[in-house]
């Protein structure tokens, strides 16, 4: 009983954060708008980087298009669990949260339903940008079955991602001290990433801060399965890196949760 009860309640929260989502389309196409700027202009004139001697043999590719959708679809999932964190502060600033507190609701099911439409949103999201990718001439190499894992490793980073978002809208209680506090702790880990360019044509620093940025392990499992192949270790270590970074933002969200339905 009370699993169904549990399940009913986090189905009933996910169908209200999907439809707030589908009401809003535009907000669901503008926050793709700087992942595909990036793949028509950010690629164009950057291209020549793919002429650099030894990048094909270092990255697999000769197309710097193909090298660089890891970043954009990392980005796409970024901006996306971002706007996680913008939503639950518009809830908190519009009462509904409150209305939560006294509801006979589990507050398990409340945040669970939450994160499951997020994920749902950054597959929608993900999607289209693999989709472009593939009409501007970007093959996965993995076919099918590496695309079905690249879209799994994005969601289940993308939830644990929105995890941060969430608590750090939790903490600030603001949407744009959200924003901005999202802004400088995500975009700058991708640039020091490896997704952007390969590991050895990074300056000795970058590289340092690339070998423990966890973004790095999961664009090395995105280039694996769109450049490489099924290289089951690099895809292992981008599974282990999502589940360490999921565990602890999710569980310090559900913590900073219950500190803020209970109060």
């Amino acid at each position: 009983m009370f699993e169904n009860s549990l399940f009913s309640e986090t189905y009933a929260i996910f169908v209200r954060w999907t439809r707030k989502t589908m009401r809003k389309p535009l907000i669901l196409f503008f926050s793709l708008v700087q992942p595909i700027v990036w793949f028509l202009l950010f690629t164009q004139a950057f291209q020549s980087i793919a002429n650099v001697p030894d990048f094909k043999a270092i990255s697999g590719t000769g197309s710097y298009l193909t090298f660089f959708s890891a970043a954009v679809i990392i980005q796409t999932v970024i901006s996306s669990a971002m706007q996680s964190g913008l939503g639950m502060v518009t809830d908190m600033e519009s009462g509904y949260l409150d209305k939560l507190r006294v509801a006979p609701i589990s507050r398990f099911s409340i945040l669970t339903g939450k994160v499951l439409s997020d994920g749902a949103r950054i597959l929608i999201q993900v999607a289209i940008i693999i989709a472009l990718g593939y009409a501007l001439g970007v093959t996965i190499v993995t076919g099918v079955g590496g695309l079905l894992i690249l879209l799994v490793l994005a969601v289940t980073f993308g939830v644990a991602w929105s995890g941060l978002s969430i608590f750090i809208a939790l903490a600030t209680k603001n949407s744009e001290a959200t924003l901005m506090i999202n802004l400088l702790t995500t975009f700058p880990l991708l640039f020091l990433s490896t997704a952007v360019m390969p590991k050895s044509f990074l300056p000795n620093w970058v590289q340092t801060v690339a070998t423990y940025n966890p973004i790095s392990y999961i664009a090395d499992g995105f280039h694996t399965l769109i450049i490489h192949g099924f290289e089951w270790a690099t895809i292992g270590q981008a599974i282990l890196v999502i589940a360490v970074v999921g565990t602890v933002t999710l569980l310090a969200t559900t913590a900073m949760f219950r500190r803020a339905v209970t109060r």
